[in-house]
């Protein structure tokens, strides 16, 4: 994962409550990969079934874009540990799964599963196994030719 610029992100880069917008290396600034890193207690978060692995040190990652109609969810709430997408005021629960607790949103946003390289960084360990953004969207369908 990197940052805008292109700079690695370790583990410890950020601190409990800290957020930044990363992408997959070499996806940097193409929307649909932007993701928000999010360091949170992991004695407060509940990892859903199967992906026990898939935060590093307290480090989530999920997909930036909202599953309502795709715009940029940003704000953070720490207090409650909600992200709160500004268009629609949907709102995820951080600590489950960032699953849609308030608004429009009738999906959780994906969760991108992390890992540390071998150099100390934080990796993806594979794509986003759900659709990024709203249901809407074209998920790969084929065009049909005349």
């Amino acid at each position: 994962l990197t940052t805008e610029d292109g700079t690695p992100v370790r583990p410890s880069d950020l601190d409990v409550g800290g957020i930044v917008t990363v992408w997959p290396e070499g996806l940097e600034r193409k929307e649909e990969s932007s993701t928000l890193l999010i360091k949170v207690p992991v004695d407060q978060f509940k990892a859903r079934k199967g992906r026990e692995s898939w935060v590093v040190e307290g480090n989530v990652a999920y997909s930036k874009v909202c599953t309502h109609v795709g715009c940029p969810v940003g704000l953070y709430r720490e207090s409650t540990h909600e992200l709160l997408c500004p268009c629609h005021q949907s709102t995820f629960d951080v600590l489950d799964g960032a699953r849609a607790v308030f608004g429009p949103a009738a999906r959780s946003l994906p969760q991108l599963p992390l890992m540390v390289d071998s150099e100390g960084y934080l990796a993806a360990q594979s794509d986003y196994r759900e659709p990024v953004g709203p249901g809407f969207w074209n998920r790969g369908r084929k065009k049909v030719e005349a």
